[in-house]
């Protein structure tokens, strides 16, 4: 469905023989054409000679491709993509992190899921050609009769896992005119005996037969589970192919471009140094201002780098310019809560409470205000997540995440952190908290 046709080329001005180091950062861009505006016949999703023109398509324009591209991408997980239209017959896509053939596959492999039961007879010609031949021939003296249930009246796909025997399968769920044609189709097939093909369901994702089980009872729910030897992977790919839905038209590459890293060695290398020179400063600014609470900080902020950092790179998220200045602003974040928690320490100090005493009460009358700022920081990200351009986006993640994680942070490890602290008698001394020893009367 898409040929094999890419081209690279580099940011302009920047010589890729230079970048010797790992790329950083990779942008696929693809131009898929969209003016033949033709629709696949349901009965025959996979033949070339099997396509009609939809009348007032063109009219609706590119907005059902793009949603459904929109749709199939941000199911994948890619964070900052592009999906807009160009013109009237062309779709731009740029997909961070990822190389030309997984975007290819992202883009153009369509799930097209069919409902079929078994009758009496043989196959004809126009079925042994929709249908894998071997599989639509399963029964001898049976044949495969399409029920008129299929994809498009699929409401929600998720990957899910089988309790009884542990594997992964993929649970549907139909809207009211899928729900309703099911629960009949299962209503007149479970009065035929087990065992007969008669009392099967036939499952075909495009040609591929992936299930035909026995129907034990009527299923009128509007769900169902898809089973069929899958793999967590696989399983995962079946449901966002079937989320997104197919394509109204035929998809063909017109070009794709896959740009490199725009930040070359030496440049990679000057933005580490003044990464660490921050971070520096920060570190410098708590021990000297905070002391012994800041050499508390600091080692909270590198464990909480560390608790982030691995959370995007547990679920794949793609780090680019948005994305890394909302992890930096999470980063501040995090100081600003450890300086609340310190400054009511001091206060309790100087107050003349215990060095324990005081520490517990710092965190639990600071929390309030932690709590309060990260919550209404979180709103303002489900909002830009939700409802902001695909850019923000992946700022929006990002903020979340390390917002959530500080939260954790100051009030679990920080607070830890400074009762290992407290109960050490040579850090007992209010010098090291930058409070000074009430004078004797």
């Amino acid at each position: 469905m898409l040929p094999s046709h890419a081209r690279r080329s580099s940011t302009p001005g920047t010589d890729c023989r230079r970048c010797r180091d790992r790329p950083l950062h990779r942008r696929v861009r693809l131009c898929i054409p969209a003016g033949d505006q033709s629709a696949v016949d349901r009965h025959h999703p996979r033949r070339s000679d099997a396509f009609h023109p939809i009348p007032g398509l063109r009219a609706a324009g590119l907005r059902p491709p793009v949603a459904i591209i929109e749709r199939r991408v941000d199911s994948s997980g890619y964070a900052e993509s592009v999906v807009r239209p160009e013109g009237e017959n062309r779709i731009i896509v740029e997909l961070p992190g990822v190389n030309l053939e997984q975007a290819k596959a992202i883009l153009g492999k369509t799930s097209y899921l069919t409902i079929w039961k078994w009758e009496p007879g043989t196959p004809d010609a126009a079925t042994l050609q929709q249908l894998d031949p071997t599989a639509a021939q399963k029964h001898p003296g049976y044949k495969p009769v399409y029920t008129g249930i299929d994809g498009s009246m699929i409401t929600n796909a998720s990957r899910s896992t089988d309790p009884s025997t542990n594997q992964p399968d993929v649970s549907i769920s139909f809207n009211s005119k899928g729900s309703d044609m099911f629960c009949a189709f299962t209503r007149d097939r479970v009065t035929h005996p087990q065992g007969d093909p008669q009392n099967m369901l036939a499952i075909f994702i495009d040609k591929d037969l992936v299930q035909d089980a026995n129907i034990i009872s009527e299923i009128c729910g509007g769900s169902g589970v898809i089973t069929g030897g899958f793999t967590a992977a696989s399983a995962q790919a079946l449901a966002i192919q079937l989320n997104s839905g197919a394509l109204p038209g035929t998809v063909s590459l017109a070009s794709a471009t896959e740009v490199g890293a725009t930040l070359g060695a030496s440049t990679v290398k000057l933005s580490l140094l003044a990464g660490a020179f921050g971070l520096a400063i920060v570190i410098l600014f708590m021990l000297l201002y905070y002391r012994l609470p800041g050499v508390v900080a600091s080692l909270a902020l590198l464990l909480y780098g560390a608790i982030v950092l691995a959370i995007f790179k547990f679920f794949g998220i793609t780090l680019t310019l948005a994305g890394l200045t909302g992890f930096i602003l999470s980063v501040g974040m995090a100081v600003d809560a450890n300086v609340l928690i310190f400054e009511r320490v001091k206060e309790e100090l100087r107050g003349g409470r215990t060095l324990g005493a005081a520490m517990e009460a710092g965190v639990h009358r600071a929390w309030p205000a932690i709590r309060d700022s990260n919550i209404s920081t979180l709103i303002t990200c489900f909002v830009l997540y939700f409802f902001g351009a695909p850019l923000i986006k992946g700022f929006a993640i990002t903020l979340a995440i390390g917002v959530a994680v500080s939260m954790f942070s100051a009030v679990v490890t920080t607070q830890q952190f400074l009762q290992i602290v407290a109960g050490l008698r040579p850090a007992r001394r209010l010098a090291f908290y930058g409070v000074q020893a009430p004078k004797a009367a």
